[in-house]
């Protein structure tokens, strides 16, 4: 039965060197939402600083199909970053992200919409059985019980690159680094519904995984970064008063228990001991200052509150769609445009 909604949609692709795989990603995409009846759709693919000519492939498909627009970067600058400045050219009600490896399946497309249309905000797809090694199995495993027990947010895969959102989530979204992994969570503090349906997650077909072992060590920063931008976003110095404070009470006790029996020391030899031949005043003082520091840092994070969102402008080469318009309505029949339109920023 052919899906009906109310609802236009946008398809995010970002992609960093799958010039094999993107042009039968859009072809298959394609072919799904012209079954889809819909106000309008468009797919926004996002060249993370390819070297393999995958910006060349979005460029020629963003011309040859109207409703496909594409956005290059002049380097590589993250998976989040190419997030953003996808969510930031899109205008549809729904916002689905998409793998470009091959390894999401777009057929599953309309179970997501009727999900997000049931009442949910977002909603993530749960590869249960993957197609992946073992070494990258386990990790993953490891990483979801994690964020599950620290974020409360019970999803199994928090990791997979298949979600859809309402649109007021990505325009509340501010992601940097390796915080992808944490949309569900980040989005949760902020009162989303979040859902989850199984999807099927298909073997690599061409290239290889764009992640090595240094995104443990990324995701262990950008994890404590979530912690703090969740639940002590609104008050940090709670997070940094608790470590700090402590540290400063500790030097203190310390610090007096030195002086005490250095006055004792001067006011009679006999007792006490001198102040300056003590191994401990070295780790008093560290202490002190270690606490002080982070409760000063604290102070500050409490007088910014948050950074502000980093813009996308300077890492845009341009922006490639087909005239007349980026959004076409929705058409079972392909299409292709007369017109070309290459904006540079």
């Amino acid at each position: 039965m052919r899906l009906k909604t109310s609802s236009s949609l946008s398809i995010v692709v970002p992609a960093h060197n799958e010039v094999e795989s993107l042009p039968i990603l859009v072809e298959q995409t394609l072919s799904v939402l012209r079954e889809i009846d819909c106000p309008s759709w468009e797919i926004i693919l996002v060249d993370d600083g390819s070297t393999d000519g995958t910006g060349e492939v979005m460029t020629r498909l963003a011309q040859e199909e109207r409703g496909v627009k594409a956005v290059l970067f002049r380097r590589n600058f993250g998976k989040s970053a190419a997030m953003m400045a996808g969510f930031h050219e899109t205008k549809g009600d729904i916002v689905i992200t998409m793998d470009a490896d091959l390894q999401d399946d777009p057929e599953e497309i309309p179970q997501f919409i009727q999900m997000i249309e049931s009442g949910y905000d977002l909603v993530s797809g749960w590869k249960r059985k993957r197609n992946d090694p073992l070494e990258k199995r386990l990790p993953s495993l490891f990483f979801n019980w994690v964020v599950r027990k620290a974020s409360r947010v019970e999803l199994h895969d928090n990791n997979c690159g298949f979600k859809a959102y309402r649109r007021w989530c990505i325009l509340e979204l501010s992601l940097h680094g390796n915080q992808h992994r944490f949309v569900a969570a980040i989005l949760a503090w902020g009162g989303a519904r979040i859902g989850e349906i199984p999807v099927r997650h298909h073997e690599r077909r061409f290239g290889e995984t764009k992640y090595g072992i240094a995104r443990y060590f990324h995701g262990a920063a950008d994890f404590a970064t979530l912690i703090l931008l969740t639940r002590f976003s609104q008050h940090p110095m709670y997070l940094f008063g608790m470590i700090g404070v402590p540290l400063i009470l500790l030097g203190s006790v310390l610090g007096g228990y030195l002086l005490v029996n250095h006055l004792m020391f001067l006011m009679a030899s006999t007792m006490g001991f001198p102040l300056t031949i003590r191994p401990l005043l070295i780790i008093t003082v560290f202490l002190f200052l270690m606490g002080l520091l982070i409760f000063l840092i604290g102070l500050l994070a409490e007088l910014v509150l948050r950074s502000s969102s980093l813009e996308r402008g300077y890492w845009v080469k341009q922006i490639i769609e087909a005239e007349p318009e980026s959004v076409v309505p929705n058409i079972r029949s392909s299409s292709t445009s007369k017109g070309r339109r290459s904006v540079t920023t």
